[in-house]
């Protein structure tokens, strides 16, 4: 008998204590990440939560969102293939001058944006900048410097005034032939904001998808705290030349090092004005933190384009946007707002008046 209320007790607290271990492992938070390579550039997507095959279906769909975007969005398949014929961006460049092409509704959002922030900048972003990245050749592997009678010519091509949208039919028409959509400064992230919400749907409370330069995040890390996103030095490589936190939003890096070539000296890049047909140059790099991953794309593109100082103003007048960038001439520049929200080191290379 003794022996027995002895056993007793030691297998009851063995099966509760392997029960509170089940129940602590089955609860604790995982990490699951997966990469892929998808428009244009190397996706990751990172994903927190207790059920592994649960995060696991939450990421695929979240790719498949964005593969879907992708297939809308891709201005580039060859003719015939059916990746062109998934295409509303290779339709709508086919028909124009000719005939309205009936889109998706999400490309429709996403022109109708582009329309948007065109006429607000008065044509530093446009979308109809096709016929220039093809003079320029950066779509390709052999960029170069056209003559100034083929940019001038690319130019009558390109207005976001000719980008004709009818809401009730959903169609969209070039209204000139020759002119070419060219949604790579829009689609990557808009793609990123879809791919969130379907992580959001899939319950989903925190999240970081880095889309190439996109970075859009879901809730606080692990840890509780902010996320700590590193912006890259433009003229250094595998250094950071600040970090900023981020929480439930996105921030998107445009810079002059991603895709450029030198000629005598001076560097030309793929982050065409659409106003003068010639690569941007008054920054070298501009990061753009708003709630919605796709407005931070546009910004991004239309910041870097704009004079620093006026780029700054503009997002001061923007709700819901901060602005950091440098100048050609090397200067840190920044919302006011991001004032002791942003850590730039102290040795920095660059001008900081700011931080004063």
């Amino acid at each position: 008998m003794r022996r027995g209320n002895i056993v007793l007790p030691v297998v009851l607290f063995l099966s509760l204590t392997l029960i509170a271990a089940y129940v602590f492992y089955s609860n604790r938070t995982r990490e699951y990440s997966s990469d892929r390579f998808l428009m244009d550039t190397l996706i990751s997507i990172k994903v927190y939560g207790s059920d592994s095959e649960a995060l696991k279906e939450a990421v695929a769909s979240a790719y498949s969102e964005m593969h879907r975007i992708a297939s809308l969005t891709d201005a580039f398949p060859k003719i015939g293939t059916p990746e062109y014929r998934e295409s509303d961006a290779c339709r709508i460049n086919q028909q124009a001058g000719v005939a309205p092409v009936v889109v998706d509704k999400d490309t429709f959002k996403i022109l109708k944006m582009a329309k948007h922030y065109s006429e607000l900048s008065e044509g530093a972003f446009d979308v109809t900048v096709g016929p220039l990245m093809d003079l320029w050749g950066f779509g390709g592997k052999n960029p170069h410097i056209p003559s100034p009678e083929s940019i001038k010519s690319a130019l009558s091509l390109v207005n976001s005034r000719d980008l004709i949208l009818n809401e009730q039919e959903r169609t969209a028409f070039l209204a000139k032939r020759g002119m070419k959509l060219d949604l790579g400064a829009i689609a990557k992230g808009y793609a990123t904001e879809k791919a969130i919400q379907s992580l959001k749907a899939s319950g989903i409370s925190k999240a970081l998808i880095d889309a190439g330069g996109n970075i859009r995040v879901l809730g606080r890390n692990l840890h509780g705290t902010q996320w700590r996103i590193g912006i890259k030095d433009p003229r250094k490589q595998n250094a950071v030349v600040a970090i900023l936190q981020l929480e439930d939003s996105s921030a998107v890096t445009s810079g002059d090092y991603y895709r450029f070539f030198e000629v005598d000296g001076k560097r030309y890049h793929h982050i065409i004005d659409p106003r003068s047909g010639y690569p941007a140059g008054e920054n070298m790099t501009v990061t753009t933190l708003t709630a919605d991953a796709a407005l931070a794309d546009v910004l991004s593109t239309l910041f870097f384009v704009l004079p620093p100082e006026k780029a700054v103003q503009m997002a001061e007048n923007l709700d819901g946007v901060d602005l950091f960038l440098i100048t050609d001439k090397r200067r840190i520049m920044h919302t006011q707002s991001l004032k002791g929200k942003i850590d730039v080191p102290s040795e920095t290379s660059y001008r900081y008046d700011q931080r004063r």
